[in-house]
Formats: C-alpha cells, structure tokens, sequence
C-alpha cells in the first residue's frame, strides 16, 4: 500500500492512495467547521480536487460569517458566551439568565453547615435569655428542616427545600404558619451572621389564616366547672381554676404564680415580667368573687400549681363534662365528653370582662391585650345579663359550696 500527499496549502488535502487491489484513488481529507472528520475517495484526480474545492469554499463561507460580527469581546469572552447559549434551553435568553443570576446570588464570606448554624443559633437564643418554651418551639420547628438536610450548607438551602418543610402534608394552615415564621427567624440570624446572603423564607407568602372567634364556657358549664373543681380533692385545684377562670392568667403565666404574688386586701395579682408573655410586669385587678374563691386556700397556702396537677385538672374537665383524662374508667351510659379547646378559660374571662365593662381600653390593660384584638375577637360573645352573673359565682361562705345559678 502506497500514498503520496499532493503539495498544497488548502485546509482540505488530496492524497494519491494504492489501495490493497493495486487501483489509484485520490482522498480528500480534512476537518469540517463543525469538527467532523472528512475522508472521501475518488477514482480520478478531477473529481477530487472538485469536491476540496465545494468544502474548502464551504469552509470560508462559515469563517466570514463569523468573522463579520463587531464586538468588544476578546476571542476567549466570545467563546464563552457561546458556551454558556448553548447551555440555555430554547426561547432563553442569555441577558435574563445574567440579570437573575445578579438578583440573586450573593457571594458569603463564611460557609457552614445547617446543623452547626442551628447549633450556634440555640446557643444565641439561650444567652438572649429567650424563654425555655420558645427553645423547645424552635427545636421542633426548624428542627424538621435540619434532620433533613442537616450536612448542607447554609447557604446552599433553597426556598423550594423550606417549602417542603413548611407545606407538609397533613399539618394545618396555623402549623405551617408556624413553622414558616419559626425557619425566617433561623435564616434572618443566619444571614446577620454572614452564612447565607438571602433569606429563603422570602420567597414563601404568609399563609392565610381564619381566625375563627374564640371558644368560651357558657355560664352553665362555667357553674358546672367550679362545681366540679370544689368537689374534686376537697378543693385541691381551686386557686388554679379560679385564677384561670376569673383572673384571665395564662397557663404558662398561672404556672409559675405563688401565693407572694397575690393580694387579697388589695384585690391584686401581679404577674412579673420574669412570668408575663410580653416580658412586662402586670398587676390584674382581681374580682370580687374570686377574692372569695381564694381566701380559705391562702389561709391554707393550697399550692396553685402543685404535683400532678395535669392529671386531676384532667379530672375536674371531665367532672365539668368536657374532655380529658379523667380517673378511672368512664361509666357506659356516661354522656360524650365536651372539646375542651386551649385557653377556654382565659376567653371565658375576657369576654365576660368586656361584656361586662364595654370598653376596649380597661378589658386590655386587665389581659395584657391590645384593645385591637379585644374588640376583634371577643365584642358580643357574653351578653350583658350572663356577665353581671358571671361575676357573682361564688362559693357559699358557710358550707364552701358554690351558688347554684340557673342558666
């Protein structure tokens, strides 16, 4: 076999080629503009040569085409721009690409890993002095977010990964709400610190929530509950729910008072700004019947909160009619149990107070509420007539029994 290349200077080459059988054929050989390799045999010179002609004028063609274009750019930026269209889907334009790509990336000086963050983040709340029960809240909250993706860094999680903790499935619109404002506060921090440019919580609307108006014992089962809390143990539960029912005290603020906090001769409660929600002392002016209610057990200093407290409050609920994990098992014939619904009590206080009063101002100041929020959520659930009774239910002063009231 033999081959002797023709001399030229063409992009295209012919060579003389002796194939196996001893016949003469001429190759043209070359590299197209779009990188292919060209090998193509002929048995004459002529007809070579007139297909190196067609490719090498096909070739020019393509290089002045490209060579024509006016731009700033060096050979090494033109290259890469056309790299980075040829990554863009069809219909994308290269200028939107760059302008989200601005809008959006920010470069952090700082990388580290969700976990590690969560962990400094605790550690931030904690020296703030944040509530024990706000850590817990945080914990299981963002907690979701971290067992998943705990390795990754901080500034690699998206707003698509927070919405699959946020949205998901079979958690209620008040959870996710939750959840949702628990995660922007981690990343709010985390972006304070350097460890992510955005917050990815941003980009996830607040969800809309009905705010359904609040549930209240009815003056019957209010009657039926302090009946209940004077039968059970001889009294033991009293001060916890009176204070509750009469004094509107939230749980986690009711849990921490002791007898040092309440006046009787004054009719005050002050619940410090170590126990308040809003971290502000507050001093609860305290009615009349329920001064009643608490003088025997202050005498006494009947704890307020004391051990197993849940199980026999559990137990008072049923009493009363309403669910909870009452001592021993139910009679068959006993009628179903009432839903007892979270801060019934504290509801039940405020919209007597106000019904009571008519006016924003005072039931406010007397809750640690805004007059906003009274006027919103508790205007006409009491009427007049049922809050003057309300607030007349006492214990009988010679027997310690209640007063039984007609509904």
């Amino acid at each position: 076999m033999k081959a002797r290349a023709t001399k030229d200077r063409h992009r295209f080459k012919i060579v003389e080629f002796t194939n196996p059988s001893g016949a003469a054929v001429w190759r043209v050989s070359g590299t197209a503009e779009d990188g292919e390799r060209v090998r193509v045999n002929f048995p004459s010179r002529a007809k070579a040569e007139g297909e190196r002609d067609r490719l090498e004028l096909q070739s020019r063609n393509v290089e002045i085409s490209t060579r024509l274009v006016s731009t700033r750019l060096t050979d090494g930026q033109a290259a890469e721009a056309e790299r980075a269209i040829a990554m863009l889907k069809e219909g994308q334009s290269l200028c939107e690409a760059v302008r989200y790509y601005l809008d959006n990336y920010r470069a952090t000086s700082k990388k580290i890993s969700l976990d590690d963050a969560f962990a400094e983040f605790i550690a931030d709340k904690r020296n703030g002095n944040v509530r024990p029960d706000t850590i817990r809240s945080l914990h299981v909250k963002v907690g979701f977010l971290v067992s998943r993706h705990g390795r990754a860094n901080v500034s690699e999680i998206a707003s698509e990964r927070v919405r699959e903790i946020v949205f998901r499935p079979g958690t209620s619109p008040v959870t996710r709400d939750n959840v949702r404002r628990a995660l922007s506060s981690f990343f709010a921090w985390a972006k304070r610190q350097g460890y992510c440019a955005v917050n990815p919580c941003e980009a996830i609307e607040p969800i809309k929530l009905e705010r359904d108006e609040p549930t209240i014992l009815p003056l019957p089962d209010a009657v039926k509950f302090m009946a209940a809390a004077a039968a059970h143990k001889r009294g033991a539960l009293v001060p916890y729910c009176a204070i509750a029912l009469f004094a509107a005290v939230r749980p986690r603020e009711l849990s921490q008072l002791t007898w040092n906090d309440i006046n009787l001769e004054a009719k005050t409660l002050t619940i410090g700004a170590h126990v308040a929600k809003m971290r502000s002392r507050r001093v609860v002016e305290l009615s009349d019947n329920l001064v009643e209610w608490l003088r025997p057990h202050a005498l006494r200093r009947t704890p307020i909160c004391g051990p197993n407290w849940r199980r026999a409050f559990d137990a008072v609920k049923a009493l009363a009619g309403y669910g909870g994990r009452a001592e021993g098992e139910p009679a068959k014939d006993a009628p179903p149990l009432k839903p007892w619904t979270p801060d019934i009590l504290r509801h039940t206080a405020i919209s007597n107070h106000f019904a009571a009063h008519q006016h924003e101002g005072k039931t406010a100041s007397w809750a640690g509420n805004s007059p906003d929020m009274i006027h919103r959520h508790y205007k006409g659930l009491v009427s007049q007539a049922d809050a003057e009774r309300f607030w007349q239910l006492a214990p009988k002063p010679a027997k310690g029994k209640i007063v039984r009231m007609a509904a």
